[in-house]
């Protein structure tokens, strides 16, 4: 089954009201701008954030997505190693390290994005990170059934 999914930015009250808009099939309350992230579940993002530890030599740390609620399995939250992974791999050096992250996920099993779309999706993730970063907020996954 194809998921309809997007990351955002929020704070909790805000994530938990998106999140029921979303699971409703109705237009959440205006203002958090969400990212489409191509189908992307939890366990895509987990590995996506596997990669990006590697490639800027990260180190290890939490990169399992948290249910937020237990009403509300569609929500997740992105735990802060991951976040931290995701602004590194936006502040790296090396030009290319973005494109071959998403080259190496996109070419992993069971992956339907290809290497363009996977590093279209991870520059979207790493701006909205990095804005939320500024912001000092947090950033959200809500995953749902495509209509």
């Amino acid at each position: 089954m194809t998921v309809r999914s997007e990351l955002f930015v929020a704070d909790h009250a805000a994530a938990l009201a998106h999140a029921d808009a979303r699971d409703a099939h109705r237009e959440p309350t205006p203002g958090l701008d969400p990212v489409q992230v191509a189908g992307l579940d939890a366990i895509d993002l987990e590995l996506l954030g596997g990669v990006a530890a590697r490639a800027v030599q990260f180190g290890t740390g939490e990169l399992e997505l948290q249910e937020v609620d237990l009403d509300r399995e569609s929500l997740f939250e992105l735990p802060a190693f991951l976040r931290e992974v995701f602004i590194e791999l936006g502040r790296a050096e090396d030009a290319e390290l973005a494109a071959d992250v998403a080259t190496e996920f996109a070419n992993t099993e069971d992956q339907t994005l290809e290497p363009a779309g996977a590093l279209t999706v991870l520059q979207a993730i790493i701006s909205l990170v990095t804005a939320a970063a500024h912001a000092d907020r947090t950033v959200y996954l809500w995953v749902g059934a495509a209509l």
